[in-house]
């Protein structure tokens, strides 16, 4: 089955890592799949739900499928981006009109409803991803600009500018027992804050606005600095 097929089924935001022979070489979020990854014929999924709630789909892949250098991800396209384009389609036309036949005008309308059925079909998957991540994870910042906001903002107007806040980072350093609490203890001390131990039923440590989980996962706001401070420390990424 090509990984297209798969993926089509997911929210935009679901993280996709590319596993060959059990190990995670490359991760993608949904929405910035590269097209020529999806063309490629995979060999087993299933979802990955740690301790923490943090959900990942995991695809399998013989070895050798996949590129030796992975492409860049997919841009997002805003809604303005989109009237923009539609509007320079109608421009052109105007410009250069050709009549269409009959059947290439159905043909259009038949491609159109075809894809707005594919948007709208339910799956059951992706009804349990976002109830999952509802209640376990704080939702994803998003860049783009609602309906309203496009009409009420004038392009001159200063205010429509807007800064980008930081990604959360996820970063697996496979460490349990007392070398957890080591990396929480070391997480404490770079940003000031004391590690609090959670229990069941996530057993993870929280430190300030990071939380260490169960497998040695550390997730919180990106911080650079912090990550070098830790490989300092001989905490390195798995």
């Amino acid at each position: 089955m090509k990984t297209g097929k798969i993926t089509a089924k997911l929210r935009d935001a679901v993280p996709v890592c590319l596993m060959v022979e059990g190990k995670e070489v490359k991760r993608y979020k949904n929405i910035e799949l590269p097209d020529t990854i999806k063309e490629i014929d995979m060999k087993d999924f299933h979802f990955y739900i740690p301790m923490d709630g943090k959900i990942t789909f995991q695809i399998h892949y013989e070895k050798g499928a996949l590129p030796d250098e992975f492409p860049a991800p997919r841009a997002k396209i805003t809604r303005a981006e989109k009237a923009a384009a539609k509007a320079a389609k109608a421009t052109s036309t105007q410009a250069d009109p050709t009549p269409e036949s009959p059947a290439e005008e159905h043909l259009e309308e038949r491609s159109e409803e075809t894809t707005a059925l594919a948007e709208i079909r339910p799956f059951n998957i992706g009804d349990f991803i976002t109830a999952t991540a509802s209640k376990t994870a704080e939702p994803e910042p998003t860049n783009e600009v609602s309906e309203d906001a496009e009409e009420t903002v004038s392009p001159e107007d200063p205010k429509e500018t807007s800064t980008e806040e930081p990604e959360d980072i996820e970063i697996h350093y496979n460490v349990n027992g007392p070398r957890r609490k080591e990396l929480a203890t070391a997480v404490g001390n770079f940003i000031g804050e004391k590690p609090k131990y959670m229990r069941a039923p996530t057993y993870a440590f929280q430190v300030g606005d990071y939380t260490i989980g169960r497998d040695g996962t550390l997730t919180g706001k990106s911080n650079q600095e912090l990550v070098d401070a830790l490989t300092e420390q001989g905490f390195h990424a798995a």
